[in-house]
């Protein structure tokens, strides 16, 4: 039997009051208990620290606004669990999704990084972004979603060759890492389960269309980059 490997779940907020309770809410009924929950709260001015420290157990780190990839990275460096996932504030996590993720880990020790779907839920009056296909949001087959940055599970070790998220990115830096960690040869597992529940509320930071080409833009510039350094 493998041995069953340690998770820490790294939530990172800015100014998520709304939803952040409900996010950690997620994080505490999972099937297959976390080991450390870890919010770095990215400057908020809102009550979002309150409410993390009203969690037992809950580790609150508070930095000065950065941006999400930083606030990420800054619980990656205090997580001491064996296995990592992002969470942002205002999603949830489906009540078995360490099971599912960590189990394959468990399973099999040649992954880097294990990886399942989202679903999509919209908040009443929400505008829906474009990257969302067309239909209604919460009937599209989560197969055929994107992969954000809160789909995956990684090894510590993974970061450790990969390194950790592209903090001058403020969109796309979950491509980044996934084009980073296939370059450094980092094997992938995948799960069909539905793993993240990803809220639509109108202010998430993917509304903004033209940012999120640009950001993608960079990211492939720098894969070529370090393609052509090689």
């Amino acid at each position: 039997m493998s041995a069953r490997g340690s998770v820490a779940a790294i939530v990172a907020v800015y100014n998520g009051e709304e939803f952040l309770a409900a996010a950690l809410e997620s994080v505490r009924a999972q099937t297959r208990p976390v080991h450390e929950v870890i919010v770095v709260d990215d400057g908020s001015t809102d009550r979002s620290a309150e409410i993390a420290r009203g969690f037992p157990g809950v580790v609150l780190i508070q930095q000065h606004n950065a941006g999400p990839a930083a606030a990420r990275n800054r619980g990656i460096a205090v997580a001491r669990s064996d296995y990592l996932a992002m969470l942002d504030a205002d999603d949830l996590w489906p009540a078995n999704r360490t099971e599912v993720m960590a189990g394959l880990l468990d399973a099999d020790p040649s992954l880097g990084l294990v990886i399942g779907n989202q679903r999509l839920l919209v908040e009443p009056g929400a505008q829906v972004p474009d990257w969302v296909p067309a239909g209604d949001p919460e009937a599209i087959p989560p197969d055929q979603l994107p992969k954000p940055t809160g789909v995956f599970m990684a090894r510590r070790e993974t970061f450790d060759a990969v390194g950790l998220f592209e903090e001058s990115l403020r969109h796309a830096e979950d491509t980044d890492f996934y084009l980073r960690s296939q370059d450094a040869g980092v094997r992938w597992g995948e799960v069909p389960d539905v793993v993240l529940v990803r809220r639509l509320h109108g202010r998430n930071l993917t509304n903004d269309a033209a940012a999120q080409r640009r950001a993608m833009f960079e990211v492939l510039q720098r894969r070529m980059r370090r393609r052509r350094s090689q």
